[in-house]
C-alpha cells in the first residue's frame, strides 16, 4: 500500500476534495462559496474543514473587510503533504532541503510555482551565490525546473515587508527559527 492510499484511507473524502480544489489553483483566492462549488462539499462542512485547515497551516485565511478568502498555504508542510499526495514533484522539496543547510539562509520566499519555473527570494546576509547557483542548476537538470533566484539581505526583506502591498510572510516556504538564548 502506497503513501497516497494510506492517507486517503486517514483523511476524509471531503477535506481531499477540499484540498484537491485548492491545490489545484494555488495562487487562487477562493470565496467559500466557490470551494464548495469546486470541491461539490456542502458549504457548512466545506466551512468546518477550511477552519481546521487554516489552524494547521495548509490553508491561508485572508480577510478584507468582512470578506473572507483562502488560499492554499505553500510552506515546508504543504510542500511535504503534496509530496505523499503525489500532487506535486519534489523539486522544491529537495531545493529546500539543500539549501537550508547554510546558517546564513534565514527564509525561502516562493513567489511564483509553474511546471517549469519557479521564482524564488533568498533572504540572509553574506549569502554563498556560488552554493545557491549549484543547487538551482541541480535541480533544472534532475528535475527541468528553472529556479530563477533573487537573494536580499534581512534589512531589504523588512524594508519590503513595511511596504504591506507585497504579502510577503503568506509566501515564506522556509524560515530558520532563532535559537532561544
Amino acid at each position: 500500500m502506497g503513501e497516497t492510499d494510506i492517507l486517503k484511507e486517514l483523511f476524509d473524502e471531503k477535506i481531499l476534495k477540499v484540498l484537491d480544489a485548492l491545490i489545484a489553483h494555488p495562487e487562487k483566492k477562493f470565496y467559500l462559496s466557490e470551494i464548495s462549488s469546486v470541491a461539490g462539499v456542502n458549504i457548512s462542512t466545506v466551512f468546518r474543514i477550511l477552519n481546521k485547515l487554516t489552524e494547521q497551516q495548509f490553508v491561508k485565511q485572508i480577510a478584507m473587510g468582512k470578506i473572507r478568502f483562502y488560499q492554499f498555504n505553500r510552506n515546508e508542510k504543504t510542500l511535504s503533504l503534496l509530496k505523499m499526495l503525489k500532487k506535486e514533484e519534489v523539486p522544491m522539496q529537495e531545493f529546500i532541503e539543500k539549501i537550508k543547510m547554510h546558517p546564513r539562509i534565514k527564509r525561502v520566499i516562493l513567489e511564483s510555482l509553474n511546471k517549469k519555473e519557479a521564482n524564488v527570494i533568498i533572504v540572509g546576509d553574506f549569502l554563498p551565490q556560488d552554493r545557491i547557483s549549484k543547487i538551482s542548476d541541480e535541480i533544472r537538470m534532475k528535475y527541468d525546473l528553472k529556479i530563477n533566484v533573487v537573494e536580499i539581505s534581512e534589512k531589504q526583506f523588512e524594508g519590503l515587508k513595511k511596504f504591506g502591498h507585497y504579502e510577503l510572510d503568506n509566501k515564506i516556504i522556509f524560515e530558520r527559527k532563532s535559537p532561544l538564548f
